[in-house]
């Protein structure tokens, strides 16, 4: 049975933190195929100074080219401005028929806002719930729609690097979301499948560099090279 896992995100850009979790969750879990679902048109970042889709994609796929268990979505995954996550679930496993085991990527931040998903019931027992650690932050804007940009995109964050203490505590704090999350849907009488992937939380957030770009802050080693020259190239987050 092949294993494949969803990872949603705006990616705007797509950058080291993003990479990490995904090779995190393919090498913990054996996956055998991580396919990347950029949002569309995230509603709450309708900003002309951000990339589009189109500009988005051709970073993604520029950061995953020398990954072939890592393929990007077709546009027709997500088509419309506010396409739900069972949506997109659905769509791929039709595109990938057979006898699969499903997984979904997400950090423990978002996992907190499943039950408020969209058919959360339907889909939450569609796959396996792979939980990367967050910090939770009770003031961030949340996924209480669905979307797919939302479900995995990284929190604003000061200093733009990985965690160096503080991982056990993130690892704890993100079972402790499982656990929480799992109760709210046996509620619902949906029972959740879910793993913590064991790695630091990563503080490293699309925001934080697009705000350094645009104040002449070097992206090395916040963005893959090529990511970081197709910025400089089209001059993105002016």
């Amino acid at each position: 049975m092949a294993k494949i896992a969803i990872f949603g995100g705006t990616f705007d850009p797509v950058h080291w933190g993003h990479v990490l979790v995904a090779e995190t969750a393919a090498s913990q879990f054996g996956l055998d195929r991580v396919i990347w679902v950029p949002d569309r048109s995230p509603p709450h970042k309708g900003r002309p100074d951000l990339a589009s889709f189109e500009q988005r994609r051709e970073m993604l796929a520029l950061a995953i080219g020398d990954r072939p268990d890592f393929v990007i979505s077709p546009p027709s995954a997500n088509p419309s401005d506010s396409s739900f996550a069972i949506d997109t679930l659905l769509y791929l496993q039709k595109l990938y028929p057979g006898d699969h085991g499903w997984y979904w990527i997400i950090g423990s931040d978002a996992l907190l806002t499943l039950p408020k998903w969209h058919r959360c019931g339907e889909i939450a027992g569609l796959c396996q719930w792979l939980v990367a650690p967050r910090p939770t932050q009770g003031d961030r804007e949340t996924a209480e729609s669905g979307e797919i940009g939302e479900l995995s995109e990284w929190g604003d964050c000061p200093g733009g690097k990985p965690l160096d203490s503080g991982g056990d505590r993130m690892q704890v704090q993100a079972n402790a979301v499982g656990r929480r999350v799992a109760e709210q849907m046996a509620l619902l009488d949906v029972e959740i499948r879910w793993e913590v992937l064991s790695m630091p939380a990563i503080e490293i957030s699309s925001s934080h560099i697009r705000r350094c770009y645009a104040e002449r802050i070097d992206l090395r080693y916040l963005v893959p090279d090529v990511v970081r020259a197709y910025i400089v190239t089209h001059q993105l987050y002016q």
